[in-house]
C-alpha cells in the first residue's frame, strides 16, 4: 500500500464532507460521487497499514505495545478482524504514535464514534495523542478520573 493513499483519501473526504451540504438531493450526490463510497470488501486493515507503514512500526509489536494479541493488528491489516473495537483502535494508535487527526479518521473509517471534546473521556485520550503520552500512561489518567481503561484487564 502506498504510504500517502491515507492521507489522500482522508482530503477527499473532507472535500465530500464540505459538498454534501451543498448539493440538494441524495441522488445528484450518488450521481456526481459514486466511486466515492467505500466498497463493501474494504476494510479499515488499509488505512492502519498505511499508518504502520508511515510510522515505519511492526504490526506484532504494535500489538503487543497495544497490549492486544500479539497476531491483533496484523489480523486487522490482512482483513481476517473486520470490527475492531473503538478502544482497541485508540490503543493501536497510541501505541503507533499516530496524530489526532489520524486517529478520528481511522475510527470514522472503521464505523466508530470519534473523539468527542464534550465526553470527559475521550478529552483524556485526545490530550494523551496531543501530549504523546504512552497507553499506559493514558489509561493511568483515565483511572485517576473514575473512567474506563484502554486496557482490558485480563
Amino acid at each position: 500500500m502506498r504510504e500517502d493513499s491515507f492521507y489522500f483519501t482522508n482530503r477527499m473526504t473532507v472535500t465530500l464532507e464540505w459538498m454534501i451540504n451543498k448539493i440538494d438531493s441524495l441522488e445528484e450526490f450518488e450521481e456526481k460521487f459514486p466511486d466515492e463510497f467505500l466498497k463493501n470488501d474494504a476494510h479499515v486493515g488499509n488505512y492502519l497499514d498505511s499508518l504502520l507503514c508511515k510510522y515505519k512500526q511492526k504490526a506484532y509489536i504494535v500489538s503487543e505495545d497495544a497490549r492486544l494479541h500479539t497476531s491483533y493488528v496484523g489480523n486487522i491489516v490482512n482483513g481476517k478482524k473486520r470490527n475492531p473495537s473503538r478502544d482497541a483502535l485508540i490503543s493501536i494508535c497510541l501505541a503507533i504514535g499516530t496524530t489526532v487527526e489520524e486517529i478520528q479518521y481511522l475510527l470514522k473509517y472503521a464505523g466508530q464514534a470519534p473523539l468527542y471534546v464534550r465526553r470527559k473521556r475521550d478529552v483524556v485520550i485526545w490530550f494523551g495523542f496531543m501530549k504523546h503520552m504512552s497507553l499506559v500512561d493514558v489509561d493511568q489518567k483515565l483511572r485517576e478520573r473514575g473512567f474506563k481503561p484502554l486496557i482490558r484487564e485480563l
